[in-house]
């Protein structure tokens, strides 16, 4: 397994989100395709907000911090047919416990949590060389991300 980390948020053409995972030695990058509605769990975790409404993050985020669950780790385990499987690890003294998640659930709350995110061999085979990212890619996404905040209200 090789570990990587969350890079930055960019859009396709058509403006949807992509997310950017690249691993420590910056050699690959693994990009994740969602929905708006997808992405917002992510955001929330990166801009530590919290919306009126919550959603099903929110939830999970309250149940582990209540239970004095530590999240171990994401890992990111195939890509099929543009579907993404993970597993996130949870923890509580030395017991560990599983569950399958949805990928952004699963990032947001390994963003949230500061936790290691891992992908397997099977995943690795779906990244790309990194020859090099911009270095203002995160100055592009800021208007974005305040333009989405003030939309939830």
């Amino acid at each position: 397994m090789k570990k990587v980390a969350f890079q930055t948020i960019v859009f396709d053409s058509d403006m949807n989100p992509v997310v950017l995972l690249i691993d420590e030695n910056q050699e690959f990058v693994l990009p994740l395709f969602f929905t708006p509605k997808e992405l917002e769990p992510i955001l929330f975790s990166l801009e530590n907000f919290i919306p009126e409404q919550p959603e099903t993050y929110n939830l999970l985020l309250e149940i582990i911090k209540t239970n004095n669950l530590k999240v171990k780790e994401l890992t990111i385990t195939d890509i099929f047919a543009d579907r993404v499987f993970s597993v996130l690890a949870l923890k509580k003294g030395r017991k560990e416990q599983f569950y399958n998640c949805r990928i952004n659930d699963g990032l947001a709350l390994a963003i949230y949590f500061k936790a290691p995110i891992y992908i397997t061999e099977k995943v690795e085979l779906s990244t790309y060389p990194v020859t090099s990212l911009p270095d203002d890619l995160e100055k592009e996404l800021q208007p974005l991300i305040e333009e989405w905040k003030k939309s939830l209200n």
